[in-house]
């Protein structure tokens, strides 16, 4: 679905205020979280979002995070939702997200699970990397096995490659278990014990082994008005992941030819729950 500047926009206010909420069940719950990706970009070095970007992410050590997963719904807002798949059996993915209940954000790869598809704002834990290469091997294989059977059932369409259709009939055979395969891969990085570095979970391919120290105790910076935490060394992860990024336009990379920007969704309202849509 293609989306103008302004339906942007109208987005973005939404998921500022899902963003206000999480953070009073941060500071509720006395959780450290991190702007991260392209949102830290903005609030870095512009104190807003990019044009045209849709989403906010933020991150939070697995400590904190198993907290929030566990505890948030109990301190949250109405019309609000902490979602992972400790919160919501069919929810997916290794990371949680926070969702607006009373908005629309429906995305074709969900039809054919019952979760939550509002409007949300992504939170990833950084969980230890392995730091020796077999190890990295092992667990790298292992979440290739885990996410192909995962994707058993999720909605790609009618046309897929004969790879993936391969690696979800080999991944059945060796996990059978669709919800084991689901708890399996979010908690895969979860109890490495050693100083390899860390890694974002559901991040960038880049986010694996970088330095703990680049997190550390945070510093703040104002974003579209409100005051949000951010790694203590930004500069070294931003420049770790976008290289110059003070000249590093995100813009120019997912802005369609005729103004409007696609997202992943076939519907986007900010007015209407996703539950009116459904059948």
């Amino acid at each position: 679905m293609k989306l103008t500047y302004n339906q942007v926009r109208e987005m973005n206010d939404v998921q500022i205020d899902i963003l206000k909420v999480f953070i009073r069940v941060c500071d509720s719950l006395n959780l450290k979280y991190y702007m991260v990706h392209g949102s830290l970009l903005g609030a870095y070095t512009r104190g807003s979002f990019f044009p045209f970007d849709d989403d906010i992410d933020v991150a939070m050590s697995r400590k904190d995070y198993d907290i929030l997963m566990r505890e948030g719904n109990n301190h949250i807002a109405n019309g609000y939702f902490v979602q992972s798949c400790i919160t919501e059996p069919e929810f997916p993915l290794p990371f949680g997200k926070i969702r607006k209940i009373d908005t629309a954000f429906i995305q074709p790869m969900f039809k054919n699970l019952n979760v939550n598809m509002g409007m949300f704002i992504d939170v990833f834990p950084i969980d230890n990397y392995p730091k020796e290469p077999f190890k990295v091997k092992i667990i790298t294989l292992k979440e290739a096995v885990l996410r192909a059977k995962i994707s058993t059932r999720l909605y790609y369409g009618n046309r897929q490659p004969v790879w993936r259709k391969i690696s979800r009939y080999v991944a059945t055979v060796i996990t059978p278990s669709w919800e084991k395969a689901v708890k399996k891969r979010a908690k895969l990085y979860r109890d490495i014990i050693g100083n390899g570095g860390a890694i974002v979970i559901g991040g960038k391919p880049n986010e694996r082994g970088i330095p703990w120290e680049w997190f550390g105790k945070g510093n703040t910076v104002t974003f579209e008005g409100i005051l949000v935490s951010i790694p203590s060394n930004t500069d070294a992860y931003l420049t770790h992941i976008y290289g110059d990024y003070r000249n590093y336009n995100p813009v120019h990379k997912y802005m369609n030819e005729d103004g409007t920007l696609t997202v992943s969704a076939d519907i986007v309202d900010a007015h209407k729950s996703y539950l009116s849509y459904r059948g």
